[in-house]
């Protein structure tokens, strides 16, 4: 069976969703393809940060986004292996009515209510259940999947340009020779929900406890005392010290002095489940005749933080305006589609090469213990680092903190 379009989606996530959503005002033939039928749980931290909701807004779909049940994101607390706490609330420097800039919802929820609103778009056809195993080829250009629905038909879906936006372990990046897990850019990290978790402050929790190191145990409120939580690892420390992350976070919870108590009550309500993160320190090339690659497909996950959705919206954005320039011109070909390659140094390299710098330096206790320690005593260092957070222009201050010169000036001199 073959079917016809523009463009040909493969993967209903964040990525895929976003890309058709930018589409929605082309007349552009759109299908999306997804090897799940939605609602479908996608292992994640669930954070919608505020590079995330910019995008939406943009959409006009944050606003109904927080009609679904969440958690509101008005900051973030970390603390360091020693236990000292450094806590960020928009709302003590912008008032107690601020809007939150940011939300965590759960990806069943999230990854559905995108879909549907890339689905209700006119010039889009969603195809839940269909696998997408291959790519159809003419020469050396791609102008198509092969997909297997549930009941075993193989359907043929014809397009100008593929979008590879199947994840991390993407078939269309294979079939394009870019799919790679590097240990040293590859983040294995473990997820469950709780209920019951005392303490929450209506902001995420990132604390790099001793026994997490070199990654990090976090807390994401959901509704009521509802949290996810987790923790990550890169791939070569996992290996390195045969880590069972699983083990770990549950040690941390029963044992630790400074989460055993808001724990005490806490029961889990889902299985711990665990994924792979590949990281933008070592980013995938994102295109190829016919192709183009958004999310973790393209290997855009935040080196430090783990967050991957604002990324994955961010490149669906800069896919889209490819797109309608490829047919603009009428040219598919890779000397066109590189220049979504171009706007993905440009928009988000600097902030993916800044966030590695800053994880290799988080990976040295003594080194975080130093920084949460002259937090206190450094104002222009705190001030720094709440900016980094809640700033229009976060790239400026991520950059200052990471250079070695202002380090060794707040941490040594």
């Amino acid at each position: 069976m073959k079917h016809n379009y523009d463009v040909v989606i493969v993967g209903g996530g964040p990525g895929g969703s976003g890309t058709a959503l930018h589409l929605r005002d082309t007349g552009l033939k759109v299908a999306i393809l997804d090897k799940e039928k939605f609602p479908r749980d996608k292992v994640c931290g669930d954070g919608v940060s505020g590079k995330s909701s910019v995008i939406l807004k943009d959409l006009g779909l944050f606003d109904k986004l927080l009609e679904l049940p969440h958690g509101p994101g008005y900051g973030v607390w970390m603390s360091s292996p020693k236990g000292v706490d450094f806590i960020v609330d928009i709302r003590e420097k912008k008032g107690k009515d601020t809007k939150p800039n940011g939300a965590v919802v759960r990806r069943v929820d999230l990854d559905n209510f995108l879909l549907t609103e890339a689905g209700n778009q006119e010039n889009v056809d969603v195809f839940q259940g269909y696998m997408v195993f291959d790519v159809i080829k003419e020469g050396d250009q791609i102008v198509g999947v092969k997909a297997r629905d549930k009941e075993g038909n193989i359907h043929e879906f014809m397009g100008k340009i593929v979008v590879g936006a199947d994840g991390a372990n993407s078939v269309v990046a294979n079939k394009i020779g870019q799919f790679e897990k590097d240990p040293d850019h590859y983040v294995v990290a473990v997820r469950g929900y709780y209920d019951g978790v005392e303490g929450m402050k209506e902001v995420i929790e990132i604390h790099f406890v001793e026994e997490a190191l070199p990654g990090y145990f976090w807390i994401f409120p959901l509704e009521g005392k509802k949290a996810n939580v987790g923790m990550g690892m890169l791939l070569r420390d996992v290996q390195k010290h045969k880590a069972n992350l699983k083990e770990i976070m549950d040690k941390i919870i029963k044992e630790h002095p400074k989460f055993k108590d808001r724990f005490k009550n806490a029961k889990p309500i889902s299985e711990i489940k665990g994924w792979g993160l590949p990281l933008g320190s070592k980013r995938r090339k994102g295109y190829d005749n016919g192709v183009l690659l958004v999310g973790d497909a393209a290997s855009l996950i935040d080196p430090f933080t783990g967050e991957g959705i604002g990324n994955a919206l961010l490149a669906s954005k800069l896919a889209a305006q490819v797109i309608k320039e490829a047919f603009e011109k009428k040219d598919f070909t890779k000397e066109t589609l590189k220049k979504y390659d171009e706007l993905l140094k440009e928009h988000l390299d600097p902030e993916l090469q800044t966030m590695y710098r800053l994880q290799r330096l988080g990976s040295i206790k003594f080194l975080l213990n130093m920084f949460f320690d002259k937090l206190e005593k450094k104002p222009e260092l705190r001030e720094l680092v709440v900016s980094t957070i809640v700033s229009d222009d976060t790239l400026t201050y991520k950059k200052k903190l990471s250079d070695p010169w202002f380090l060794i000036k707040n941490l040594i001199l």
